[in-house]
């Protein structure tokens, strides 16, 4: 009797291993599984936001605010398109300036490489969708670009940048 009580005892051991055994299988296996999910890209997302930061195009805003109210100096070297913005000023050099007012607003400055843009008259009131280049406003920028010193100067002083203008569509013009 004592031969089959052993028996019984190592019989029931060898269930409650294999148990805990398919147990840990089971549990192993389903997160595997969760964590192949993680590694696919999100259906949800675009595939500008799966793509690497270097590889996208421009960014698209309706509110040149974006750039001159959230930390500007992090938007330099970004390319933007500004959709549907109205011009603020002009200046006598031909570039000029969108946004809100004189104290929140956004130097445009016109390649001075590219003679179609600088043929092209802006007025303040036009509304003007810009492809560029965001850069820091300094002295030296205003000596290699075609920006004036006073209007270099105040993008300077406000937000510290501007956009560095590659082409411009006047969608609306307050002068026919």
């Amino acid at each position: 009797m004592k031969i089959s009580h052993e028996h019984t005892k190592l019989s029931l051991l060898a269930a409650a291993m294999a148990v805990c055994t398919l147990l840990c299988v089971s549990a192993f296996s389903q997160s595997t599984s969760s964590d192949q999910g993680a590694v696919e890209p999100n259906a949800n997302q675009s595939a500008a936001e799966n793509m690497p930061a270097d590889q996208q195009g421009p960014i698209q805003l309706v509110d040149p605010g974006k750039i001159y109210n959230d930390n500007p100096m992090s938007w330099v070297g970004k390319s933007v398109v500004l959709k549907t913005v109205m011009v603020q000023d002009t200046n006598n050099s031909g570039n000029f300036w969108v946004g809100l007012d004189n104290s929140h607003r956004l130097l445009v400055v016109k390649q001075k490489d590219d003679a179609n843009l600088k043929a092209m008259t802006i007025h303040k009131g036009d509304v003007v969708t810009i492809s560029g280049t965001v850069e820091a406003a300094s002295k030296y920028m205003a000596h290699a670009t075609s920006a004036e010193g006073g209007s270099m100067q105040d993008a300077q002083n406000s937000s510290g940048v501007f956009l560095m203008a590659t082409e411009i569509n006047v969608n609306s013009s307050t002068h026919h």
